[in-house]
Formats: C-alpha cells, structure tokens, sequence
C-alpha cells in the first residue's frame, strides 16, 4: 500500500458553510482545523509508506480521527461511523459531506503501523511542533513530572492459572493455523481440562495433582509439536508456553518434572518480577508492587507537561516501560525527547523516585536542566536514629584523598569509585579506618555498631559529593519549598488521564500498543484543553461565587480568595 498525498487539504466550502451553522460556538474538532490548520499533512508520513502498490488512506485523516476517537472515547466503530455522520469531524479532515469515509477496519491497522520504529513518538513530535508554532507551547519553562500504575488487558491469574490457560492458548494457536499437528495427541482428558477458559481460583481441588498433570501435558505438546512441525516457526503462544514452563517448571536430580517455589533449592528458585511472564497473551507485562497498598500487574505510564502560570499546560511527553522499571531510568530519556522536540524545560519538578544524584548531573551538564525533587537523605544507621557520627561528621579531603574522623584520625585506606549494582545509583568511594584506630577510640560506642569492627565510610566522587550536598541544603528552604509545590498539580493531570479517559486500562495488548494509546491520549487532552481557551488577548472568564461566599460579599466579611491563603 502505497501513499499519495492530497493537494492543498482545504475544506469543502459547502462543508465549511453546514459545519459553521449547525456549530455556531465551534467544536474541538473544528478547532483543529481552524487553529491548527489540521495537526499533521500527507508528507509527514511520506517514509511510513512503500513508494509503489495500491494508493491508501490519507494517514493524515487516520491519524486525527485516532485523536478524536480518544478524546470522545469512541470504539473503532463508532469512531467510523462518527466518520461518515458528524459535520466536525468532516470539517476536520477536510472531507465533502457525501464521503462515506471508510471501514472501522483500517484504525487498527493503522494503529499497527504506529506501534513500529518510535513512530508514536513521532507522532506526539509532530502534534507538539504544530502548538510550538501557534505558540501554544514554548522551551525553558516549567515543567513536571509523575508516574501512574496502568493496568495489562489481561485476566490476573494464579501461577497454576498461568500455566494452564499456557497450554490452553499453545492448543487454541496450533488449531487454528495447523489443526494436523494435533492428531494424535488430543483424547477426552485433555478436552476436558482445556475445552474452556481456565477459572480454578486461590484454592482449587487436588493443587499438586493438577500442577504435575498440566506441567507433563505441556511437555508432551511441545514434544509433539518439536517431533511432529520441525523447522516451522512457532506462534506467539508456543514460544510463550515454553519460557513459562521454563519459569514455573524444573527437573530434579532424578529427572523429574517439579515445581518451582521461592525457595532457591538447588537453584531452582523462580525468576524476577521484571522476567516473570504473568499472562501468554502478553509477555511484555509484568507484576509489580508500589510500597504496601498498590499492586498489579501491567506497565508504568510517565507523564511530562508545562506549568508554567503565564502559558496553559501542555503535554509534552508520554513514556510507558515495563512496571517494574524504576522511576529514575526514565528521566534521562524523557530529557532526551523534549530536546529532540526542543521543549526542555529550565526547571523540571519530579518526585523523590527521580531523584538519582548521577541524573541529576546528567540533566545539568548535557541539556541545563534543573530537575527539583527531593534527594534521599544520607542512608547511614546513624543519620536515620539521629545519634552518633554520620557521614557528614567526616572531613573529607579530595586531593589528599583522606577522610578525617570527628576524633582527628585519619583514614587509612582510600579505594573506588566503584560502580554500584543499582543502575541508578553513583558510584561509591570508600575510606577505612583501621581497628587500631576505632578501638582505643572513646567515642568508638558513636561510630560503629560492633565491638570488634572498624568504621568505613562510603561518598560519591568529588562532583556528585558537592551537588548532593547542595540540593539537600537547598531543598531545607522555605523558597525551595514554594516552588516544589507547583509539582502536585501533575497528579491532577494523572487522574485526567486514568479516569476521564481510561488510561488506567489498556486497551490493546503489547507495550507497544499501550504506548499507542497513551500517546493519542496525550494528544487528545492537550487538543481538548487548548480548544477551550478563550481567543488570544481575553482573559479567562472568573468563576461565579457560591452562594455563601455572595453573602459573605454582601455582609462585607472577609474570606480567603484561594486555598493557599497563609492560616487557612
């Protein structure tokens, strides 16, 4: 399927006409096509496309309908029918009224072709470059970030659940492409054990019978299908079936199948959330929890918009990663696709779990950017029970490479930096002490826990020391405090997305598709709060007093115009 791009893309007059009198106070459709001039042309999607081959669809026209589809959250086929119906969405596509648009067929396809080469994000780069030039967003503001739990379109299923709907999908995928290579193998137990979907619950009837019997019928089906369809390439569901047995199953010193618990005995414990499949029909999801009260199992969406009071807030990025991904590994990405789109920010507030020192630095020599969120305090024992001699009591010198202890000994040792296992973390320089330093010591009882042992103290190297120890001072301001405070508004931004448009769930399966999604999301909102500003020059209209605050007004007693008033 080949492209060919329409010329000029004006809309109809008599379109224009019917659309003006039928919306006299507009739509957010029509204010794409009026402000925007349309978010995107053909050529934007020119190398999306083979250069021959039957002509397509105008991708422009796709590509705003997916928009519109999630700001309205329409299905495929009432976005299609809204397509050939609604006089906006013709006057935003600039379509003649006797269009019959097309089959609610070609958005998923579509919608696979955005899940490939980072074309989402292209897609939010192109959006974003339209509202640059309507100077409807603008670099070096503020902006802030935050992340949200997103829910796999997947049942949550038990581990024996797992592998027994595994099976079950592996049977459904061989019988639907090559039902052959199944005779043979199928008699009436296995009908009756995988004729439905699974439902055995937490507690189900003869637990180690059913885990032996379903762990023996997947080896002997992928036996067979080895045996029976050498060289074929497999489905997804195969290839899912043998990483969760793999997962869930291991062979003992006898040779016999066994399951898996968290007990590593003999090496056979099971496998990191961040590897664990927990549905074959969507491997890219994971199970992950969030402190105590938060738990489940799908991806992590991160969130990116300006905040700036004199500009509305825009959307600026949009990440989706594995749950178990953790929230300082996103930053330096996020940097990396606002410059790319040249909106990086002066300023970016995050919360703590952005925080990472070597980020931070990152941030600031590679694109000037200064991230604000709280730094973890120093982790010794003694700085959290708030007795003794913490790292900070220690006089560390760089160029003698010594550290002096608050009795006067110095360090005996000085050895690093080493990386640390945590990617996220600084590297770590050590200095030590000997035992005969620390035991005649008086204050010995203040700086080591252990009666025989000798004190060891561990920084970052000499940049990293210096920016730690000026964000934790500075984050102790009350102005520091003050500006840290235009972060929480990204939490309202998160509950627009999850539950005025439904991005707590997903709607397809696969990370990629969820990217998908968040990103028309992303644009939808930032269209839908665009569309709704009053034009250039006008202020926003005051909101009406209630009726108690009127009588307040009118009796002449004084109340609190916001609820950031001091003693409120």
């Amino acid at each position: 399927m080949s492209l060919r791009p329409r010329s000029g893309e004006h809309v109809p007059p008599l379109t224009a006409q019917i659309a003006r009198a039928s919306n006299p106070g507009g739509t957010t459709a029509i204010w794409v096509r009026d402000r925007l001039d349309g978010l995107w042309c053909d050529e934007d999607f020119a190398d999306w496309y083979p250069r021959d081959g039957r002509p397509g669809l105008s991708p422009a026209q796709l590509a705003t309908v997916c928009v519109l589809q999630f700001l309205l959250g329409l299905s495929d086929r009432q976005a299609a029918e809204a397509v050939r119906c609604r006089i906006d969405f013709k006057y935003a596509m600039a379509m003649e009224l006797d269009d019959s648009g097309f089959h609610h067929s070609v958005l998923a396809d579509f919608r696979d072709r955005l899940t490939g080469d980072g074309r989402a994000d292209r897609l939010l780069d192109l959006a974003l470059s339209r509202l640059k030039e309507a100077g409807l967003v603008r670099e070096r503001t503020t902006q802030r970030t935050d992340s949200t739990h997103v829910l796999a379109a997947v049942r949550d299923l038990t581990r024996l659940e797992l592998i027994t709907e595994a099976v079950r999908a592996a049977l459904e995928e061989v019988a639907g492409t090559s039902p052959h290579l199944l005779d043979g193998l199928i008699d009436e137990d296995w009908g009756l054990r995988y004729g439905r979907p699974v439902r055995l619950g937490k507690n189900p009837t003869k637990p180690k019978t059913r885990i032996l019997t379903t762990g023996n019928d997947a080896v002997r089906l992928l036996k067979h299908l080895y045996r029976h369809a050498a060289g074929r390439a497999s489905g997804p569901r195969v290839q899912a079936l043998r990483q969760i047995m793999v997962q869930n199953y291991h062979r003992d010193a006898a040779g016999h199948l066994c399951w898996r618990t968290a007990e590593k005995e003999g090496g056979a414990g099971l496998p990191p959330s961040s590897r664990a499949i927990v549905s074959p029909y969507d491997t890219s999801a994971r199970y992950a929890r969030h402190g105590h009260i938060i738990s489940w199992k799908g991806f992590a969406a991160h969130l990116t918009e300006t905040c700036a009071s004199d500009t509305p807030n825009v959307i600026t990025d949009v990440a989706t990663t594995a749950s178990t991904t953790h929230d300082s590994q996103v930053l330096p990405g996020i940097h990396a696709r606002l410059s790319r789109r040249g909106l990086l920010p002066a300023e970016h507030l995050v919360d703590a779990g952005y925080t990472s020192l070597p980020h931070l630095e990152q941030a600031a020599r590679e694109h000037q950017v200064t991230v604000f969120g709280p730094l973890k305090s120093n982790p010794t024992l003694q700085h959290r029970r708030g007795e003794g001699f913490a790292r900070d009591d220690f006089h560390i010198d760089f160029d003698l490479r010594q550290v002096t202890c608050p009795q006067g000994q110095v360090s005996a040792g000085w050895h690093g930096p080493y990386p640390t296992s945590s990617p996220t973390a600084a590297p770590l320089i050590v200095a030590r002490f000997t035992k005969s330093q620390c035991r005649p010591c008086p204050a010995r009882a203040q700086c080591t826990s252990t009666a025989d042992s000798a004190r060891t103290v561990g920084f970052p190297p000499r940049e990293l020391r210096d920016l730690q120890l000026h964000v934790r001072a500075e984050q102790q301001t009350p102005e520091w405090k003050a500006r840290y405070a235009v972060r929480s508004g990204v939490e309202g931004t998160v509950n627009e997305f999850a539950h005025g448009h439904g991005m707590r769930r997903c709607r397809y399966r696969g990370q990629s598709k969820a990217h998908v999604q968040h990103v028309l999301t992303a644009i939808a909102i930032n269209i839908e709060r665009l569309s709704g500003l009053p034009p250039a020059g006008e202020a926003l209209p005051s909101r009406r007093p209630t009726a108690f605050q009127s009588y307040l007004d009118r009796c002449e007693i004084f109340r609190p115009r916001s609820w950031r008033t001091l003693g409120t």
